[in-house]
């Protein structure tokens, strides 16, 4: 097949449309939207996968965080990616093949009785062991206008809108909030100022998330020097002991640590049966 066939996009109305977000995950386990990826069927058995990256919010991520999407490139900025009739390498990675034995089983694991694999993608919340990159199911409706207030909402996206009061909501110093502003500035399509009857610019846009990621390494930083502090003040007194190790069973250790890099549980799942809460404990007890 030559590559424009599997790069122009398919013509009409499809009768299926599935979409997901693709967030990627820092070290601290704080998710930024970066992109969707979506599945369109048609009635003469034609498919097509659609990568449409939200550049705004990629030009705007913190170093390290993203480092592309699998099989897309990247470099040449377009606003859509196509794959038609094919499996990008970025589904066939994190999701079971139709040929493997068990794969009916990992099927019905997520409530799916026929084989779906962008839709157990969806379902799975799984995440490859070579990126950092999880896809979740894009709601059907959008947010909307979103306030301050609702920033416990797990996600937004380029189609949503947050009201502020006045930028006054932008200069409070708890260090939860910090990290919500600057996620919220950096996934969310605009941010509206009720007080002044406008829109936050693009410029005001970048200033704020310059100074919140800023902010943010600040409060590490005092966060790991009062920690530090404490360490060695408990020293003094004898009273530290270190942190005590995690015990988990070498056997079942392998067993797991088999099943998920063949992608036969998810990365949770493998968590859960190791007793283990913190991802960097996981990836190092596998590694």
């Amino acid at each position: 097949m030559r590559t424009s066939e599997y790069t122009t996009p398919l013509q009409g109305n499809p009768y299926y449309r599935s979409v997901g977000v693709i967030r990627a995950f820092d070290r601290k386990n704080r998710f930024f939207n970066i992109g969707e990826i979506a599945l369109e069927r048609y009635d003469d058995q034609n498919y097509q996968y659609i990568f449409t990256p939200y550049w705004k919010a990629l030009d705007s991520l913190p170093d390290g965080v993203f480092q592309g999407i699998p099989g897309i490139n990247m470099d040449v900025k377009r606003d859509r990616y196509y794959r038609v009739n094919m499996t990008p390498s970025f589904i066939s990675m994190r999701t079971p093949g139709e040929s493997r034995e068990d794969v009916r089983e990992l099927m019905a694991s997520v409530g799916l009785d026929y084989y779906d694999r962008f839709e157990w993608l969806l379902r799975s919340g799984t995440k490859c062991g070579d990126d950092n990159l999880v896809v979740v199911r894009k709601p059907q409706v959008s947010n909307g206008r979103v306030r301050l207030n609702d920033l416990h909402r797990d996600w937004f996206v380029p189609e949503d809108e947050i009201e502020v009061s006045s930028l006054d909501a932008f200069h409070y110093g708890s260090a939860k909030l910090i990290e919500a502003l600057f996620q919220l500035l950096q996934g969310a399509g605009k941010i509206y100022i009720r007080s002044e009857n406008r829109y936050i610019g693009d410029k005001e846009r970048r200033t704020m998330l310059y100074l919140l990621e800023n902010m943010m390494v600040c409060t590490d930083r005092f966060a790991r020097f009062k920690r530090e502090k404490g360490i060695e003040e408990a020293k003094k007194s004898g009273k530290y002991r270190g942190r005590k190790p995690i015990d988990v069973d070498p056997q079942l250790l392998d067993e797991i640590a088999d099943q998920f890099k063949s992608r036969m549980i998810s990365e949770q799942e493998a968590m859960s049966r190791l007793g283990l809460t913190s991802r960097s404990t996981f990836y190092r007890k596998i590694r």
